[in-house]
């Protein structure tokens, strides 16, 4: 007995000159370490440290979405586009590298081969999104929009028609009250037009239609005036659009304010969140068509915290 306490004492004898050795000589390649979920601000606008690259989160979102492919769309393709974090366009504090919608998209189409991705972060800045809140601004998505319809060979208009409008008063997003420091406030606009007006939107959850712009909902949230903010399932019927098909776009609330400007060129647009309605799910509700294109639109902050997909 007490020769096995002196090897224990000499154990921990030597464990504790090897760990205050290493105290006392620093490894100058080491990674600063990463800060904890902190807001922070960037030449006025506030971003957050909640995206980093996460491959395991990643293969979560492939799982998900295999199965989504598998229960509804086998044998066919569908797009991919990724959301970049705002992040991506500021210095963010030390120790913290934001996801990239390039890699992220790269990692999520060499897992799964039946994805397309689509571009849609080169033309970007910081200035196409909120100061004060996560997301971009629906006014400055029309390339965006563009981009994405080009790449699922839909009709995209020549010319249009529409008016650029705003909610009164000032839009306070999401980081106002958590900003380190003093925010300008933003402003949340709008685009009308004939087309836009005369799309009726199925609210599945409620069982009730209105349009795209829910001006109810923007008097306790102001982004929630884009299709009533992140409802498990839509429909979305345009009487107007540019071609009689039908677009399926799994989503998150940065499609809330894009899907709309997609719904002049197709027929009827369905927009799926499977963070609030399983996958198992969604056939009880809604019947693909067989021939609808049929698009993976999400940030990377959900798709790099993707414990919430369902």
């Amino acid at each position: 007995m007490t020769r096995r306490v002196v090897q224990r004492g000499g154990f921990l004898l030597l464990a504790a000159a090897l760990l205050l050795g290493a105290a006392r000589l620093p490894d100058h390649t080491a990674e600063p370490p990463a800060p904890d979920d902190v807001v922070y601000v960037y030449n006025g606008y506030a971003a957050r440290t909640d995206a980093a690259f996460d491959a395991a989160s990643l293969d979560r979102a492939a799982y998900r979405f295999q199965h989504l492919h598998d229960l509804y769309f086998a044998g066919r393709g569908i797009y991919l586009a990724v959301v970049p974090d705002k992040a991506l366009f500021t210095v963010p504090p030390e120790g913290y590298t934001p996801a990239g919608a390039a890699e992220t998209a790269d990692y999520l189409c060499g897992a799964l081969d039946f994805l397309t991705p689509v571009d849609i972060a080169g033309g970007l800045t910081l200035a196409d999104y909120y100061r004060t809140d996560p997301h971009w601004r629906q006014e400055q998505l029309r390339p965006v929009a563009d981009t994405l319809l080009a790449a699922m060979d839909a009709p995209v208009p020549d010319t249009r028609e529409e008016t650029l409008c705003a909610l009164a008063g000032e839009f306070r997003g999401a980081y106002w009250d958590s900003a380190p420091q003093p925010l300008e406030a933003d402003t949340l606009a709008y685009l009308t037009g004939a087309a836009l007006e005369a799309c009726t939107v199925r609210n599945y959850e409620t069982e009730t239609d209105g349009g795209v712009y829910d001006f109810d909902a923007a008097q306790d949230a102001p982004y929630d005036l884009f299709l009533s903010g992140s409802r498990s399932l839509l429909r979305i019927d345009s009487p107007d659009a540019l071609s009689d098909r039908t677009l399926v776009v799994f989503r998150d609330s940065f499609g809330s304010s894009l899907i709309p400007l997609l719904a002049e060129s197709y027929r009827t647009v369905y927009a799926v969140d499977i963070r609030y309605l399983s996958s198992d799910l969604l056939g009880r509700f809604v019947d693909f068509p067989a021939d609808a294109d049929v698009l993976l639109l999400y940030s990377t902050t959900v798709l790099h915290n993707s414990i919430t997909l369902k």
